[in-house]
């Protein structure tokens, strides 16, 4: 195979996994985006771990690769060795806080229940002095509408402040005495903690995979920044 067939050749795979690596950007862009508006109400009652800047973090990156993957395009169909070199410097750089994120992600995990345990019981306790609204609003959500639950471990968490709330009624309409047949049996700390396990090991999962994928970028654009090298090389000659 001729130079010039080469780099056509690694031309057409590096444009192709720059194609899937924007992609992969937009994703983890959506993702961001969505954990921003659907979970980030919901792990503000986790007190161990500050979880304000995950979706933004996420938002940033993919908006990052996104960029990434218009420059190696640029760089592979205007055939310049120092931008597909950039290009690899900007990969490896990601590869390595993505990676580094993804060890931190899992090692802070298990800080989730007792984050999670801390939180919902400080909740509680501010429940009825709540003049704002915000905490209610987060306790009733995320027993009514999000989890189905009642309490951080039961609905005898709340027996002490005096009252059982609403939120914790499997049927609010016909939940009079309160009593616990008519409550949610599942405390909320385990119904979260379940929850959240699930979507950080998707979203870690994503992560990595993306991390290593761009391995096969670096690889793709050194071969097509060496071929081109040596056609110049072999022009000028």
């Amino acid at each position: 195979m001729t130079s010039s067939s080469k780099i056509r050749c690694t031309k057409f795979f590096f444009i192709l996994f720059n194609f899937v690596f924007w992609l992969t950007g937009l994703a983890l862009l959506v993702i961001g985006i969505w954990s921003r508006i659907s979970l980030i109400k919901y792990m503000k009652l986790s007190t161990s771990i500050d979880y304000n800047m995950a979706p933004y973090i996420m938002i940033g990156c993919g908006s990052f690769i996104i960029l990434v993957g218009f420059l190696g395009c640029w760089a592979s169909l205007k055939e310049h060795p120092w931008a597909l070199v950039l290009y690899m410097i900007i990969l490896v750089l990601l590869f390595i806080a993505e990676l580094s994120a993804g060890i931190a992600g899992y090692v802070l995990r298990n800080k989730l229940k007792t984050g999670l345990e801390n939180g919902i019981r400080d909740a509680i306790e501010k429940y009825g002095n709540d003049t704002k609204g915000d905490i209610k609003k987060a306790v009733d959500d995320v027993q009514s509408k999000a989890f189905h639950c009642c309490g951080a471990d039961s609905y005898k968490d709340w027996l002490k402040y005096g009252v059982v709330p609403d939120s914790c009624c499997k049927d609010t309409k016909n939940c009079k005495t309160k009593a616990s047949s008519e409550l949610y049996s599942e405390g909320c700390v385990s119904s979260m903690q379940k929850f959240f396990k699930n979507k950080f090991a998707i979203i870690g999962g994503t992560a990595l995979g993306i991390a290593f994928f761009q391995i096969l970028g670096v690889i793709c654009a050194y071969c097509l920044a060496r071929f081109i090298r040596e056609v110049r090389s072999y022009e000028k000659f």
